[in-house]
């Protein structure tokens, strides 16, 4: 099995740099063209991208904790990454366990547990993950010769039990390993986790300038047989060089950093960072900021014109694969209410049941991962019928058929259907 290693935030520059001096090792560096990357490398098909979980462990106690998550999304085609990173104390629902802290789905049952969370919650796949270890880190810091970074304030904390001692102070400075890692762990402030994922961030940013540097090429080889050695993953070494070749291609402005959108809140005495996971689907897929807006919260639905829908009964009859319906929203009935409306317009449902969680704040459709031709027009159809957004339209192993998952905006949902089934 794999070795367990540590901090998130830092793995795709790590990652870049180890198998980019492998790389040079060999002459091989060129970039490769985005067909050869999804040839090779297994990504999202619906969107051309490749989704990896980047988990950071920590020792504490003699047990293991995901102390730092992300989730990085690549699109190949446009040359993007995005990073975001997920607060350790974002509610979730665990599978079979109930609403907890996400950092506890890797405590519970391993990367298995989290990564199922992480695509339950985020209703998005992933194709591979990367685990890295706190004891690590320091050497590949001093490695690539420390990093240059404005400190914004005096850091200082003190645990005598855990042995953890940071006293670094505020002003531009090159910080070694050891203050690189406190530097990346310190939290004790007014934004407690959320500054401390900033900070990650910031150095992700000073660590990836410094490794497109001139005078750091010479130093990759050695890097990559340091690096190679501290992290894990399901993706081969030769995957790894090959994406991480076309990462270092990609000019600094094309990554883009950000922390899970939400605000923190104490539910039954805990603290929590209650994420809102449709702000983080803009963010990640690169919609706008504005597209779609929450329903008003008073639950009212605005009166609509007259919706059309060319050719509404040959798209209804094109419907030819079985159709399921899940309570997203957790309103009792609702599962029922959908199914009810959607056979009004003639469309059998299946299927009915509750999502994995009610947090989805808009109605999606979901399709299995290998799901065929016929399966793929038939959630296409109901997104159409729905009006439901295309980037609403994604695929998950936790499907069987063509999946409508029911967010809060179903008020206008229902209301739509409603108006289409008066027009047949």
């Amino acid at each position: 099995m794999m070795r367990v290693l540590r901090i998130a935030a830092m793995l795709l520059l790590i990652m870049g740099a180890a198998f980019a001096g492998a790389a040079l090792k060999v002459k091989t560096f060129v970039e490769p063209k985005p067909q050869t990357i999804k040839e090779s490398i297994s990504f999202t098909e619906d969107s051309g991208t490749i989704n990896i979980l980047l988990i950071g462990i920590d020792d504490v106690d003699g047990g293991r904790r995901a102390d730092a998550i992300a989730f990085a999304t690549v699109d190949i085609d446009e040359k993007i990454v995005r990073l975001m990173s997920i607060p350790r104390d974002t509610r979730v629902q665990l599978p079979k366990r109930g609403w907890d802290k996400i950092a506890h789905a890797y405590a519970y049952g391993g990367v298995d547990l989290l990564r199922e969370t992480v695509v339950n919650y985020l209703g998005r796949p992933i194709n591979y993950h990367v685990l890295v270890n706190y004891d690590t880190f320091p050497a590949i810091v001093n490695l690539i010769g420390g990093v240059e970074i404005d400190v914004p304030k005096h850091m200082v904390y003190n645990d005598y039990s855990g042995k953890l001692f940071i006293n670094i102070k505020k002003g531009p400075q090159v910080l070694d390993g050891k203050n690189a890692l406190h530097y990346v762990r310190f939290r004790h402030d007014a934004q407690g986790d959320i500054g401390r994922v900033k900070r990650q961030q910031d150095f992700i940013k000073a660590v990836l300038q410094k490794l497109q540097s001139p005078y750091m090429i010479p130093k990759l080889p050695e890097l990559a047989g340091r690096v190679i050695d501290m992290i894990n993953s399901d993706m081969t070494p030769a995957q790894g060089l090959q994406l991480a070749s076309y990462l270092v291609s990609m000019p600094g402005e094309n990554f883009h950093f950000f922390t899970l959108p939400g605000k923190a809140a104490y539910i039954s005495n805990l603290s929590y960072w209650v994420g809102d996971t449709m702000a983080a689907s803009e963010l990640l897929t690169g919609i706008p900021e504005g597209h779609g807006e929450m329903p008003p919260e008073n639950g009212e639905v605005e009166k609509s014109t007259a919706i059309e829908v060319p050719g509404l009964q040959l798209l209804i009859s094109s419907i030819n694969t079985p159709v399921a319906v899940l309570n997203g929203a957790g309103a009792s009935g609702l599962g029922k209410t959908m199914a009810t409306a959607l056979q009004k317009l003639g469309i059998d449902v299946h299927h009915i049941g509750n999502a994995r969680h009610f947090d989805y704040r808009y109605t999606s459709i979901h399709l299995p991962d290998k799901a065929g031709e016929q399966v793929i027009e038939t959630g296409n159809t109901l997104a159409l019928l729905l009006g439901v957004s295309p980037r609403l339209v994604s695929r998950t192993p936790n499907v069987s058929h063509a999946t409508i998952v029911i967010g809060k905006d179903n008020p206008s949902v229902l209301k739509r259907l409603e108006e289409l089934a008066g027009q047949r």
